[in-house]
């Protein structure tokens, strides 16, 4: 039962009945500092206060109930995971921000490379970038691996699974390949861009479905999402693709911040009293 909606309520019903909270106290034999914090919004109810309230100013329990029920907010993680889930949030938070400032260089990189066949910076130092990115994306992506397990959200714990994996052999390639080209390039970005398309669309459906727990932000993410792994399933159309990670990426952040907000806000405000 949601504050300050149900102490408003209880006072309108008190005084429709003519009386004070001291002839109130005496029909249900609640503490009269109770009955004021009640009708103040201070605090939210046990379910039982609230039916002897209400009983006594003759209103049904399970209407007002069923009335306020659909608009409580739940509290969308188990309390008891809910330390865990904010560090693992916060963790993808700055690696997503890593990620996305990493990814600037690596896009240069990685267009002379294909447009002129060579690396425009020291292989160590490509290494390094490559490595750094790719640690980047796992604890990123994490983010979403776990709002997916506590979420009971299937599609998103698989996809996201699937994306790191994906994305640690992608990363393993790039590093190999300055030493020998195992795949011709053609084939392989071809392979990328597809399979990047496919775990893309699977990846964007699973967000849309967090519209439930966390709002039109996942909405759009999911849908831009979507988009974006369409833009890269054609293949031809990939760059297009590599250019609008951009915006998702800031999205996809955007998206596991308010997540954490969310949780943190239910830590700190329990529905529950």
């Amino acid at each position: 039962m949601k504050q300050p909606e149900l102490g408003q309520k209880i006072l309108d019903l008190r005084r429709k009945k003519g009386l004070t909270q001291e002839d109130l106290v005496e029909k249900c034999n609640i503490n009269v500092r109770t009955i004021q914090r009640i009708e103040a919004g201070e605090v939210s109810p046990r379910p039982y206060t609230i039916k002897t309230i209400l009983a006594a100013l003759d209103y049904d329990f399970e209407s007002i109930s069923n009335t306020n029920e659909s608009k409580t907010e739940q509290p969308i993680i188990d309390p008891e995971k809910i330390g865990y889930v904010i560090k693992s949030l916060t963790i993808a938070c700055v690696f997503g921000g890593v990620y996305f400032l990493l990814g600037f260089p690596e896009f240069y990189a990685d267009w002379i490379r294909v447009s002129e066949n060579e690396i425009p910076y020291p292989k160590l130092v490509y290494i390094l970038l490559k490595v750094s990115i790719l640690i980047s994306v796992v604890f990123f992506i994490k983010g979403f691996w776990v709002l997916g397990v506590e979420l009971k959200n299937t599609l998103l714990k698989f996809s996201s699974l699937v994306l790191i994996i994906f994305s640690a052999l992608i990363y393993m390639y790039d590093i190999v390949s300055i030493f020998i080209e195992v795949i011709p390039a053609e084939y392989f970005m071809s392979g990328m861009s597809l399979s990047l398309g496919a775990i893309g669309i699977l990846f964007g459906v699973a967000i849309v479905k967090l519209k439930e727990q966390l709002g039109n932000t996942a909405l759009v993410t999911g849908v831009f999402e979507i988009i974006v792994a369409v833009f890269f399933f054609t293949v031809f159309l990939a760059w297009f693709g590599f250019i609008l990670l951009i915006p998702l990426t800031l999205l996809e952040i955007i998206l596991l911040y308010k997540a954490l907000e969310k949780i943190k806000n239910d830590r700190t405000h329990p529905h529950n009293v």
